[in-house]
């Protein structure tokens, strides 16, 4: 089916919460978040046919300063457009961290229409910027009630990413989005979506009440790192992240500590600092090693990438539910 509708207008609800795409730049030429999605919208050009845009700003920041608080807000306006009976949304965002927020957007949501995120790299004014394109095919993926079951996705550079597997690879390149795991998901063409995979993961777990009082810490392991910070963390924290070598492996002083904050009742994931690749299960004995991780309370996750696992284990957390009962997924 094409992305657009011949025979009845699609509803598309915009939601902007600033980045690059929304970035206007001072006198002295620094950028910083300006435009609200209306003008972003209508600094695309002409868009598909068949398609009416209401827009909602929900935040104006730049993808650094996203915080899991302010994505749960904008699962909750989603969760609204729905419910007063829109045929799609599309969020623009920060490149920073709008990995992130698809993924934390699929652990929270749950719904029957297409939610498309999409952003920018080049600012506007700038040759070859890109936020016009990126937003006229994010319209397309929004229009399309196949892109649905992909869950939330990601549409730069024509592409169509899952949320649990899509990552930011490169730091300014426009072509900055991949998911290394398994490709994309489909791609726009001549405004129709062409897909390659019919659904997604089913990451969901709920919505929470709110994030900002569950403190998940995210370490990554390092040749030569001591136990310190994991014990500095297990202080203060509701649960903690360790991005591991190899598939899922750490120095053994580290190790000492996750045995330390395990014990204490501080919850533990093991995921891998890889760029692909599951964590294993029973290869590797000794200090650090998988299956002596486990052996004291570890869990591990799985294929799921140590970014995308700190939101799991948090919305897990706060939602009352156990590390071991949502990994691996």
């Amino acid at each position: 089916m094409s992305a657009l509708d011949t025979t009845a207008a699609r509803t598309i609800v915009a939601v902007g919460s600033g980045g690059t795409i929304s970035a206007v730049a001072d006198a002295q030429r620094r950028h910083g978040v300006g435009l609200g999605v209306e003008q972003i919208a209508a600094g695309a050009g002409a868009l598909p046919a068949g398609v009416e845009i209401r827009s909602v700003d929900v935040r104006r920041i730049p993808g650094r300063a996203m915080a899991p608080d302010d994505m749960l807000e904008i699962a909750r306006v989603i969760r609204t457009a729905v419910d007063d009976g829109c045929d799609g949304v599309i969020v623009t965002h920060g490149t920073d961290t709008v990995e992130e927020t698809a993924y934390a957007l699929a652990l929270t949501l749950d719904v029957p229409v297409p939610v498309v995120l999409t952003a920018a790299m080049r600012l506007p004014g700038a040759v070859g910027h890109d936020g016009g394109a990126n937003f006229r095919a994010a319209v397309s993926a929004a229009a399309d009630p196949r892109v649905a079951a992909l869950g939330p996705v990601l549409v730069l550079q024509d592409e169509l990413h899952l949320a649990r597997w899509v990552s930011k690879v490169h730091t300014s390149r426009v072509a900055a989005f991949a998911s290394p795991e398994t490709g994309p998901a489909g791609v726009v063409v001549e405004d129709r979506v062409q897909l390659t995979a019919t659904s997604g993961p089913d990451d969901h777990l709920g919505e929470p009440a709110g994030l900002s009082d569950v403190r998940v810490e995210l370490l990554t392991v390092a040749a030569g790192m001591d136990g310190h910070l994991v014990d500095a963390a297990a202080a203060r924290a509701a649960g903690i992240v360790i991005a591991g070598s190899g598939g899922g492996h750490t120095p053994p002083p580290v190790a000492e500590a996750i045995a330390r904050a395990v014990a204490a009742g501080v919850p533990v994931v093991v995921a891998s600092r890889c760029a692909t690749g599951p964590t294993l299960e029973e290869t590797y004995g000794g200090p650090g090693g998988e299956i002596q991780l486990r052996e004291v309370g570890a869990v591990f996750a799985g294929r799921i990438p140590a970014l995308k696992a700190r939101l799991r284990l948090q919305v897990a957390l706060a939602l009352g539910r156990r590390a071991d009962e949502v990994f691996p997924a």
